[in-house]
């Protein structure tokens, strides 16, 4: 009995000398979340060309026309004709497509759709199901290759 007595009179104690839980404060009940922030879909066939992993080396001939978007597809187009974009594909970063604005930042210089741009780079024949032509088909949508495509450099006129 004695025992049972020295229990109740713990709980008893110990209960009532507890502090009591505190309520969360205003300030972090007003708190509220952060909106995630939504990408827009990527619906653009980005293409690439290879460089140098050590000298990041671009073709020096000239490129000169004008960006446009077409259908998920970036071109570039000089007196009618129109050819797929690629881009180089080091260093990484080195361009950047905004799918929401349609812009492209080419090593800061950015251009809006429509613009135009004389760089170095250069012009090659693009044949389907080829070795060569496997490379840039599994880079994007196959119906932005067109016949001719134009390697853009990053160094402007």
């Amino acid at each position: 009995m004695r025992n049972a007595f020295l229990i109740l009179t713990s709980l008893i104690v110990v209960g009532c000398t507890t502090a009591p839980v505190a309520t969360p404060s205003e300030s972090v009940a007003m708190i509220k979340p952060v909106p995630e922030v939504v990408e827009p879909e990527k619906t653009t066939s980005i293409f690439t060309y290879d460089v140098s992993p050590t000298t990041y080396a671009q073709p020096v001939a000239a490129v000169r026309g004008v960006f446009v978007w077409e259908n998920g597809c970036i071109y570039i187009i000089d007196d009618g004709e129109y050819r797929t974009a690629l881009f180089p594909s080091l260093p990484k970063g080195i361009f950047k497509w905004d799918e929401a604005t349609k812009t492209l930042d080419l090593e800061g210089h950015v251009f809006k759709m429509g613009d135009y741009i004389s760089t170095n780079g250069s012009y090659k024949r693009y044949t389907p199901n080829t070795v060569g032509g496997a490379d840039y088909e599994k880079q994007g949508d196959k119906k932005c290759l067109t016949p001719s495509v134009a390697k853009i450099g990053t160094f402007f006129d």
